[in-house]
Formats: structure tokens, sequence, C-alpha cells
């Protein structure tokens, strides 16, 4: 099995119901392996085996999130699903909280396919894959609780400040304590880094390296 990862905007959300709307996969995009996903090439898998997808966080199949209430292969922009979070669970709350998160502050959501290539071509430069097999679909951890995707956030030139603003922001929104103790540590780390700053460069060094420490030690 193979991880197709998508960053994608939600196309709907649902606070009151814990449901969220948005596109796994996109049709028609050659992706960084080298394969273009063809229009209809989840059909077959969602209609044989829709009670066998699972939705996790980060492909971790002991962390589900909830369940999908709706796979539709035939949007001709690609895999629409609609998913129902399952808002008992300490994880799948503040998972929901994230891509509230996101969402307010115009980020997109990270999605990621777990699938299996069932029937393809050799095109121009690329495979065309015309069927999938679905096992799972994972929404992947956001920078605002993890140490490690806020580490990619800054080498990819994303302003320190800006980073720590949209974090502070977090600590209005319904996370669960634990998920609020991982934000503090990571705004903590962010704010010491900062404190040292001698330049943009030597900023970011100190801060990659805190965030790097702070993951190794959780």
């Amino acid at each position: 099995m193979i991880h197709k990862h998508f960053t994608r905007q939600v196309k709907d959300l649902d606070s009151k119901e814990g449901i969220v709307v948005a596109y796994a996969n996109n049709y028609g995009n050659i992706d960084s392996d080298g394969q273009m996903s063809m229009e209809g090439s989840f059909r077959k898998t969602v209609k044989e085996h829709f009670k066998k997808i699972r939705v996790f966080k980060d492909h971790k199949r002991e962390v589900k999130l909830g369940v999908p209430i709706m796979l539709d292969a035939e949007d001709s922009t690609g895999l629409l699903t609609r998913t129902k979070f399952n808002m008992k669970k300490e994880v799948s709350r503040d998972m929901f909280t994230d891509i509230e998160l996101s969402l307010e502050y115009g980020q997109d959501v990270d999605m990621s396919v777990g699938v299996i290539p069932v029937k393809t071509e050799q095109g121009q430069g690329h495979e065309k894959v015309y069927e999938w097999k679905l096992k799972e679909y994972s929404f992947l951890s956001s920078w605002g609780a993890n140490e490690m995707s806020t580490v990619q956030q800054i080498k990819s030139g994303k302003p320190v400040n800006e980073i720590v603003s949209l974090i502070e922001k977090a600590y209005d929104l319904d996370y669960s304590d634990s998920r609020l103790q991982e934000i503090e540590d990571i705004l903590k780390t962010l704010t010491a880094a900062k404190s040292t700053d001698n330049g943009a460069d030597d900023s970011h060094s100190d801060i990659l390296t805190e965030l790097y420490k702070l993951n190794t030690l959780s």
C-alpha cells in the first residue's frame, strides 16, 4: 500500500454534527510519484469495499477518527469524502478543532489516502491509474499542534511571528487539556528561540533546533 498526500481546501464543515466534507484525491494531476489518478478510478473500490474503508489520523491504524458516511467517486474533481468524526473521542475532537482553526485562518487541510494501484497504463512521462483499491484515508496533523509540522512551516519560509500569532489563537478553541499543553510547549519553544534572535537566519536555526529537541522528548 502506498500513501498519497494532498493539500486541499475543505469544501464544507458542520461543527454541530462533527462532519467534514473534503476531497481526499484529485483527478488529472501528476503527483510526486509520477502517477495520475484518472476520473472514476475510485468507482469500483467505493462500490465494493465502502464498509471496509477506514478514517485514521496520520495513517495510524490505532487512531481511528471517525467513519466515512459518503464517498463520491463520481465527482469530476476527485474523490469527495464526507466524514463523521467521533466527537466522543479526545483525539477526534482535537483533529476537528485543528481543521476549524485552519479554515478560520485560510489554511488548507492536509489529507492522504492509503491506496493500492490495480489498473494502470504508462503515459508520456507518467503512469495513469484507472483503478485504485482504497484501504483508508487520513487527516494529517496540522502545524497548530505538531512540532515537526511547525518545523516544516519555518523551513518553507513562513514568518515566525505569523506562526506564533496563529498558535496563540488556538487557546481560544475547544482543544483538550493534553492538546493545549502541546500547543503551549510549542509556543514556549518558539518564543524562547525568538528572544535570542541576532538575525532572521539565526532565529530560524535556533527555533528549528529547539523544536527538534521538543519532538524527540515527546
